[in-house]
């Protein structure tokens, strides 16, 4: 994987700009960024649910579906009283995404369009003085889309979701494939026509809430192989990159991004978002 280095907000965007160059991206497209701590380089670009718990061996993918399905069907249960998420077309993914954005484990790896939006990240929960640096991944998603669809797994995934509809016409829809991605049931994930595919999707949301529009968020929902983005990363022909910002850039970093306008209340656009950024303040200026 290629690795660059940043100290500063301006080498940052500057490594970014030769990202775009490099690759020949259209000035249209966008690109995604994706922020990690980086102590977790042994589970760098993986999921939650599929995150080895330290000093552990990884759990069967059977296994973590099962769990992940368990936790979807019990948030969506509780969450009903506290959210106002009602029936309709697109609830399941709606039930699928807020869990992710409330800390639940998922396959769901969250992105976001905004290169200062994922320094942000990046620099947001460190201790003072900061202890460990960040990775920025950066992605060119339309080259990754355009491997996607050519993918065998792919076709076979969309050939078995038809098959499927066959079974019930009148409720079914042959081109809403996707669906093979959302949690299964103890039912559905017998079936081998509904199997959750290898490879991964993109996914760009409806903006459920007003904090996935405010962090300009994409995502990417994993399969069943954990480690499908880390061996793209590997390959020399990737479109994936990193931007590694040491941890004692940290602080300037963030002072930086204050100044250019992005910070906790703008990324998190309610009172806990206000409360973090001032808790933030205090402890750099006790």
């Amino acid at each position: 994987m290629g690795v660059e280095e940043a100290r500063s907000v301006h080498e940052y965007l500057a490594s970014v700009r030769a990202f775009r160059e490099q690759w020949r991206v259209p000035k249209r497209d966008e690109l995604w960024f994706r922020a990690e701590d980086a102590r977790h380089r042994n589970t760098h670009l993986q999921p939650g649910i599929y995150r080895l718990r330290e000093g552990s061996e990884r759990k069967t993918i059977r296994h973590l579906l099962e769990l992940e399905n368990d936790l979807y069907e019990e948030f969506e249960r509780c969450g009903a009283q506290l959210s106002d998420v009602t029936p309709g077309e697109d609830w399941e993914w709606e039930w699928y995404f807020l869990m992710q954005h409330h800390g639940v484990p998922t396959r769901l790896l969250d992105w976001s369009d905004g290169a200062l939006i994922a320094l942000h990240f990046a620099v947001r929960d460190k201790t003072i003085p900061p202890t460990s640096g960040s990775v920025v991944h950066v992605l060119h998603p339309y080259r990754l889309l355009g491997e996607l669809d050519r993918h065998p797994d792919r076709k076979d995934a969309i050939d078995r979701w038809k098959q499927y509809c066959k079974t019930d016409p009148h409720r079914l829809d042959p081109d809403d494939w996707e669906r093979l991605y959302l949690p299964a049931d103890e039912e559905d994930a017998r079936n081998p026509l509904l199997a959750t595919p290898k490879i991964p999707v993109l996914w760009d949301p409806p903006h459920v809430g007003r904090r996935v529009a405010a962090r300009r968020s994409r995502f990417m929902i994993f399969g069943t192989d954990p480690l499908w983005l880390a061996k793209l990363a590997k390959r020399k022909d990737s479109r994936l990159k990193s931007i590694r910002i040491p941890a004692s850039s940290i602080s300037g970093i963030r002072r930086q991004l204050r100044d250019a306008g992005v910070t906790e209340s703008v990324v998190y656009p309610d009172l806990d978002g206000l409360g973090r950024e001032l808790k933030q303040l205090w402890q750099e200026r006790r």
